[in-house]
């Protein structure tokens, strides 16, 4: 996470240096009807995607409240639940699993967009992106208070850093039995028990907070700089995004992060959300004065996403890519992302659009 993070940071003070050095002869053009009914719809688009987030995250809620409910009828004795109720607990996380990618997938919808705007990049750290307070950069700045009472202090992201983890076994920490889900006499890494205390305040956290981003969304006021911003910032992280894919048991076949599908779900997300900023916001800005230049950032961000896309449906089909493979692929993708931003930071100078750092 934190390399992602960071790299964040650094590309965008990049590009407040480069836009002010080529934006002296930089016109502020007015905005047109095309640029408001763009921004307008970025703006729509999230929210209906932050609302469709607020209720996946209010079932998980639910979900996880009805295994903390069958936890707590046993007096919170996790082997007493299992012995006489597994089959209700086995179908409750499997439920639990299936709301988490549902909810989390709402998410990656819009996290292209969150992420790069400066009033609501603090949402991304909190939901997916941000690191433990034991870190020294991109902290995730909130506390979780469990329903015990219990708080603990920065805790880290909610999605990657806390439930997916918890849900599917690889917080060790925090599994509270080993069981054989199927029967068949072996116990893999995600045939568990999770906390309930732990997993119902994250449950709680992600519907609270989904709230506060939505709140803030609807506060927002889509602006030129602002979408320019979104895009230069987060168009050039998708390299970092393979290179978690390549870490992952997608690839290597060992347990590690992301476990509960493929990184690429999460690339094609957040490289969507970019493409839907600049075809939206910020295309017609750059058709206005420079139609070749808009042409070839369009057909840049296809040749990105396709790319992406083809690879998910490679990887769906069956094919099992090695680390070569998936570093030589996340490599193309960086150039292409690289040489899209330079465009996009060329269009801002010459409309003299400041890039917030």
């Amino acid at each position: 996470m934190s390399k992602r993070m960071e790299k964040r940071g650094q590309f965008s003070a990049l590009a407040v240096a480069l836009v002010s050095a080529l934006a002296m002869s930089g016109q502020v053009s007015a905005a047109t009807d095309a640029e408001t009914k763009g921004l307008a719809s970025v703006k729509q688009f999230t929210l209906d995607h932050n609302e469709r987030l607020i209720a996946q995250a209010q079932l998980l809620e639910s979900a996880v409240a009805d295994y903390a409910a069958t936890i707590d009828a046993h007096k919170g004795n996790y082997q007493a639940a299992w012995d006489a109720d597994k089959d209700n607990l086995t179908q409750q996380i499997n439920n639990i699993r299936m709301l988490w990618l549902e909810t989390s997938n709402q998410y990656e919808a819009i996290e292209g967009i969150v992420a790069g705007i400066p009033s609501t990049a603090k949402y991304d750290l909190i939901l997916d992106a941000g690191n433990p307070g034991t870190e020294e950069e991109d902290v995730a700045e909130y506390d979780l208070t469990l329903p015990d009472g219990k708080v603990l202090k920065r805790p880290g992201n909610l999605f990657h850093g806390i439930t997916e983890p918890l849900f599917w076994g690889m917080d060790e920490a925090n599994v509270k039995l080993k069981t054989d889900f199927n029967g068949d006499g072996k116990i893999a890494r995600s045939e568990m028990l999770f906390d309930a205390n732990l997993g119902l305040g994250a449950a709680l956290a992600l519907s609270h907070w989904s709230k506060a981003l939505q709140a803030d969304m609807n506060a927002w006021k889509p602006n030129r700089d602002d979408a320019f911003t979104s895009v230069v910032t987060m168009t050039p992280t998708v390299g970092d995004y393979f290179g978690e894919w390549k870490e992952s048991q997608f690839i290597t076949a060992e347990i590690g992060s992301f476990v509960a599908q493929s990184r690429l779900v999460d690339v094609l997300g957040i490289m969507n959300g970019c493409k839907k900023m600049y075809f939206s916001a910020i295309s017609p800005v750059v058709a206005g004065n420079d139609a070749d230049l808009d042409r070839q950032i369009k057909s840049g961000f296809n040749e990105l996403l396709s790319l992406v896309e083809d690879t998910y449906a490679r990887e769906k089909a069956g094919t099992q890519f090695g680390a070569e493979e998936a570093d030589a692929l996340g490599n193309e993708a960086q150039d292409i992302a690289d040489r899209v931003v330079a465009m996009v930071l060329q269009a801002a100078a010459k409309n003299n659009v400041k890039i917030h750092s």
